[in-house]
């Protein structure tokens, strides 16, 4: 009953909030989400849409969490990077351990299983940066408290942009392998960390203790960032992977050149986007590099989704790669349609899997799917699978599907 209670006042608190400002935003121009949706999911808040409440609420209550947690910096670290520069980005990368046979000697790899130490690198940072940011805007922007966005910017500002403890704009030490000179391309990875920093920015500019000189100089990081993936030899490398961490490699590319205001080098990349479908695709649908891992499934899952992130991506530079199929069918949706009978579980999958998949991670494949293909069966796929068959809430809130769907 006290529950009830808490979540009742909850609700009414909200729906006060939500008749007041309806009105009072304008319509932010987001990257990942559908700024134009947001009046929409507004007014469905306040009219009580009990799916959008509750995401609401879980927000909230990550929000508040937040304001109680210290703010993270990239400087405060345990051991140094190669270069000893604390403001450049370490981190272990998470499937190299010990070889039993020589303990001293250098990591070796086993793939799927993480080791803890990578926790105590800079990735955990990185990833409770991330959680905050992306509770505490959209908190902010849903309900009209300012002490969320006045903590969203302290901590944007204290990572990114404050001399004294922001990040240089490079992943160059990123999934270090102890015991390997080797830089590994793979610690580009990791900026998925920071990919709804770029949306709630974009939200942020609507609130007057974001300025402008705010905007600018954290667009401007982003610029450099990309310049660095383009340039250096681990963005170069990155790029040139046939699997996953070469879609993933340009969906963090291109969203970040978006923000950063250097749209010529995604205009770049999204032109390859073609060859990468082809090469990642094999006729069928499967994804061969996927299909080595010991979580094959999972894999194919990740590379379909970057492909489809991609894809949605492209559109603000109108470029069109739903509708892309080589002569022999290579395209995204077969990429989907070769794995949904295994999700389903309709069919015993081929490959290796030793963890179960995430249902998670399959909801947002079909939702970002439904979005780009804009085919309402893709959404419904989700309904049978076990579980919650909604998205994060970040995702129902900024990134919603059609109303009715």
């Amino acid at each position: 009953m006290r529950q009830f209670a808490i979540t009742t006042i909850f609700l009414f608190s909200f729906l006060l909030v939500f008749s007041q400002n309806i009105k009072t935003n304008t319509t932010p121009a987001l990257l990942i989400g559908q700024g134009d949706q947001l009046p929409r999911i507004k007014k469905e808040l306040a009219a009580g849409n009990s799916d959008l409440v509750a995401a609401l609420k879980i927000i909230v209550e990550k929000a508040d969490a937040a304001l109680e947690q210290p703010i993270v910096n990239v400087v405060t670290k345990g051991a140094l990077p190669p270069s000893g520069d604390a403001h450049d980005y370490f981190s272990y990368s998470p499937y190299w351990w010990p070889d039993a046979e020589n303990p001293d000697g250098p990591y070796i790899w086993r793939d799927g299983v993480t080791n803890p130490d990578r926790r105590t690198s800079d990735v955990s940072r990185l990833e409770a940066m991330g959680r905050a940011v992306s509770s505490l805007v959209p908190a902010w922007y849903f309900t009209g408290d300012e002490r969320y966005a006045e903590r969203a910017v302290q901590q944007i500002r204290i990572w990114y942009l404050d001399p004294e403890t922001r990040m240089n704009p490079n992943f160059r030490f990123g999934q270090k392998r102890r015991g390997h000179d080797y830089n590994s391309s793979g610690g580009i990875l990791e900026s998925n960390r920071m990919d709804w920093v770029v949306d709630c920015a974009i939200l942020l500019e609507d609130y007057s203790g974001w300025t402008e000189k705010d905007q600018k100089n954290l667009r401007s990081w982003f610029g450099e960032l990309a310049t660095w993936m383009v340039e250096s030899p681990e963005g170069i490398e990155e790029a040139m992977q046939p699997n996953n961490h070469g879609a993933w490699y340009n969906y963090h590319l291109i969203l970040y050149s978006l923000y950063g205001e250097k749209p010529e080098i995604a205009r770049n990349h999204l032109d390859l986007m073609p060859a990468r479908i082809f090469g990642q695709v094999f006729i069928d649908g499967r994804q061969p590099q996927e299909l080595i891992r010991t979580n094959a499934l999972s894999y194919s899952i990740y590379g379909a989704r970057a492909l489809v992130g991609v894809a949605r991506l492209g559109r603000h530079l109108d470029v069109e790669l739903f509708a892309y199929r080589s002569t022999e069918g290579r395209s995204i949706r077969l990429a989907i349609d070769y794995i949904t009978p295994f999700i389903l579980g309709e069919e015993e999958w081929p490959g290796e899997q030793v963890k179960p998949v995430s249902t998670s991670r399959a909801n947002e494949l079909y939702w970002n799917a439904a979005l780009g293909f804009q085919e309402r069966e893709f959404a419904n796929i989700p309904n049978k699978l076990p579980g919650d068959a909604l998205p994060s809430p970040i995702i129902q809130l900024l990134d919603p599907l059609p109303k009715g769907w």
